[in-house]
């Protein structure tokens, strides 16, 4: 099940931050959340306004991209970001226990998932940027919900938007 993907253009980082506080404010349950676009098209940027809009103070939010998962215990819900970037199989993800982090207790923000195979769950949130050509500071930003769970966040979300 999944619902019309919401579009919207984003003239500067402030505004794809601001994006990913008012989604902030939609998350009330568990779910995990794919954030996918090309190098630079800002998903650490939104993952991380995404994540201070949780509860973390900035000072302690960093990329995984070396570590591949950032756990936050202390967000407003359990919270793993993941950055799969490095990972050269989808199997390296068994070596970090990836099912103890798809538990469905936990939000989880994973950037690259197309490298996480069988592990990326079928329920999800799916969150694309895309860069503009004529404009490289503007981001296209779409977001998708596929199950239910990812289908009332985006509801609650675009009923309460009003993002410049």
């Amino acid at each position: 099940m999944s619902s019309t993907p919401y579009r919207q253009l984003c003239r500067s980082e402030s505004a794809t931050q601001a994006l990913a506080q008012k989604l902030a404010a939609a998350l009330h349950d568990p779910l995990v959340i794919l954030l996918d676009g090309d190098l630079g098209s800002g998903k650490t940027l939104f993952a991380r306004s995404l994540i201070q809009a949780l509860g973390i103070l900035d000072e302690s939010i960093t990329s995984p991209t070396f570590t591949l998962v950032n756990s936050y215990p202390d967000a407003r819900m359990a919270l793993h970001h993941f950055d799969l970037y490095r990972i050269g199989d989808p199997s390296e993800l068994d070596l970090i226990g990836m099912e103890e982090y798809l538990d469905d207790a936990s939000l989880v923000l994973i950037e690259w998932p197309e490298r996480g195979g069988s592990w990326i769950p079928a329920h999800h949130l799916h969150i694309c940027l895309d860069h503009v050509p004529t404009q490289p500071e503007w981001r296209q930003v779409r977001i998708s919900a596929h199950g239910p769970t990812a289908n009332q966040a985006l509801n609650r979300f675009i009923a309460n938007d009003s993002c410049p």
